[in-house]
């Protein structure tokens, strides 16, 4: 009993970091935490055996780093990003365990893409997709605090995309 409430707490104090990470005022702070919560989901997602999703927070490191340094000429190609995508599909076949592999690094791809796009409709659309294969897949390995997190944050996806693209489209008409 206390291993499993250790494990979902391994993955409830992350998970809720990054939920609020995006209240601090500084790029640079949001993906140090960022780093900080892959660390940790490592260790929770480990502990369930969600190999999968171990090895895309691997990846989601390096995504961070990336992202930390794109003021410099060589984090700011577009060939991260296919790169990126690669890796995160190379983390599912690494760790293939039935079409359940396939989620995550999928929900990763589109935040890849989501990150990197300047056009905030495509942005919020790509994140709004990007949490029903991780809700799936948080539902499937048994991760409840990580699934009630990510349930919120599709919720605010949904909020975002009505207020900004679909409400205000229809204002505009």
């Amino acid at each position: 009993m206390f291993y499993d409430i250790f494990v979902q707490a391994l993955g409830l104090i992350p998970s809720v970091i990054c939920f609020t990470s995006l209240q601090s005022g500084s790029r640079k702070r949001i993906l140090m935490l960022q780093v900080v919560c892959s660390v940790m989901w490592i260790a929770h997602y480990g502990l369930l055996g969600a190999f999968t999703a171990v090895l895309t927070n691997v990846v989601n490191i390096a995504r961070a780093g990336i992202c930390y340094c794109n003021d410099r000429p060589w984090a700011k190609s577009s060939a991260w990003v296919a790169g990126l995508v690669c890796a995160y599909g190379a983390c599912a076949a690494l760790t293939w365990a039935g079409w359940t592999s396939v989620l995550p690094c999928w929900s990763m791809m589109l935040t890849t893409v989501a990150l990197w796009t300047h056009d905030m409709k495509k942005t919020r659309l790509l994140f709004l997709l990007n949490s029903p294969p991780l809700v799936l897949y948080n539902f499937m390995i048994g991760s409840w605090a990580c699934l009630a997190v990510e349930l919120c944050a599709l919720a605010s996806f949904v909020l975002a995309v009505w207020r900004f693209d679909l409400r205000g489209a229809r204002r505009a008409a």
